[in-house]
């Protein structure tokens, strides 16, 4: 997961540029360096699947 100008990252599923304050991540239970930013369309439309934690507060991610 790359972090734009400090505080934004991409969706990884429609390319939204969005907050850290705004994105949510999707990790695998079983691999902890797995994390894909996601917008909260594409999160409606593909849920957490089965063996997916969801992070919905990654704003301790932001640069200061």
């Amino acid at each position: 997961m790359e972090i734009i100008d400090g505080e934004n990252v991409e969706c990884s599923r429609c390319d939204e540029l969005i907050s850290l304050d705004d994105a949510n991540v999707l990790g695998k239970a079983n691999n902890r360096t797995y994390a894909k930013p996601v917008c909260d369309g594409c999160l409606k439309n593909i849920g957490v699947p089965q063996g997916y934690e969801l992070e919905r507060d990654v704003s301790y991610l932001k640069e200061s």
